[in-house]
């Protein structure tokens, strides 16, 4: 264990002397300041940020404190621009958590809760009918974005006669 930390001390070190300026154009300088300015991800911002910083001779150490992540992290982030560019900034598709309902037919759903007042209700029984267990927050979009109404609109409630 302390063989194997020593192994990652000295590869950060190395890492560290290649990494003392980071030099990057005027075009690159740009297109980073308008990432951070614009785009609505806080990661990608804040990669963009570290990078940026250090570009400008700050050191690593004042950057993870500023951006309160660790000083391995900025390294990485740092490593990673080298060998991809402004593409490292952004996660790659299909990290995190995946969807439970996404295998569930939207059908299965509607039938489930179609007529029901709340969506805590309706979760309560899916949770029972198909024991698949979602933070209400979580089906209330779901059920937003494939359409389904729990309850029937004002134009359904009147009487047949």
């Amino acid at each position: 264990n302390i063989t194997l930390r020593k192994n990652n001390e000295n590869k950060i070190i190395k890492t560290w002397l290649k990494v003392k300026q980071l030099k990057i154009d005027k075009n690159t300088t740009d297109k980073i300041e308008s990432i951070i300015k614009n785009d609505k991800r806080y990661r990608v911002r804040n990669r963009a940020n570290a990078i940026l910083l250090k570009s400008q001779s700050m050191p690593v150490s004042n950057i993870a404190k500023l951006l309160k992540v660790r000083i391995e992290q900025i390294y990485k982030w740092i490593k990673k621009f080298e060998d991809i560019g402004i593409d490292s900034f952004y996660d790659k598709p299909g990290r995190g958590r995946k969807s439970l309902l996404k295998d569930v037919n939207p059908e299965t759903i509607r039938e489930l809760v179609i007529n029901l007042l709340s969506v805590a209700v309706a979760n309560a029984i899916i949770k029972e009918k198909l024991n698949i267990h979602v933070h209400n927050e979580t089906l209330r979009c779901y059920l937003k974005k494939t359409q389904i109404n729990l309850h029937k609109s004002k134009k359904d409630t009147t009487k047949r006669t």
